[in-house]
């Protein structure tokens, strides 16, 4: 990981970081109309506002030594009737790894990825589930995820 980067706990008070950083995530998945953009921001930052002082939400920012974030990861912990491979029923989902351009292929977004893990692992959820990008996928299958072939319907937009 590049020198004097250090990674901590999202808080209220880096929402505007986190909103930032994934609106990039977004934009670089092709996603371009920015009254789209502007909506998935706004209601995001409803979210985060909810959510992060609940617990429902934790993300971790990689931070410069001057303050600036230049990566995020978040997680949710869904929790599904348990079952005989996943005694707890919780699944760590795992979502919005992104990491600033000129930051990236420096290990930030696998440092901020294995933070979650490890969250995650402290918190006794033994599964871990995300959607990865192209960019993302050779990261993630470094770090063991295998391709679990989901399907998913929007139902309305």
């Amino acid at each position: 990981m590049v020198e004097g980067i250090s990674i901590r706990p999202a808080t209220l008070d880096d929402v505007a970081d986190l909103i930032r950083l994934r609106r990039a995530m977004f934009e670089s998945m092709g996603i371009e109309d920015p009254a789209q953009l502007d909506a998935g921001d706004e209601a995001a930052a409803a979210y985060f506002c909810r959510a992060i002082p609940t617990g429902e939400f934790h993300a971790w920012l990689a931070v410069t030594p001057n303050g600036k974030a230049v990566a995020s990861s978040g997680v949710v912990i869904d929790q599904h009737p348990p079952g005989p491979r996943n005694l707890s029923g919780q699944t760590g989902y795992i979502m919005s790894v992104v990491t600033a351009p000129d930051y990236r292929r420096m290990g930030i977004g696998r440092e901020v990825t294995q933070v979650a893990l490890a969250w995650l692992d402290k918190q006794g959820v033994t599964r871990a589930e995300l959607h990865a990008t192209d960019m993302g996928r050779p990261l993630y299958e470094d770090l063991g995820f295998a391709d679990s072939h989901g399907m998913r319907l929007t139902i309305r937009e």
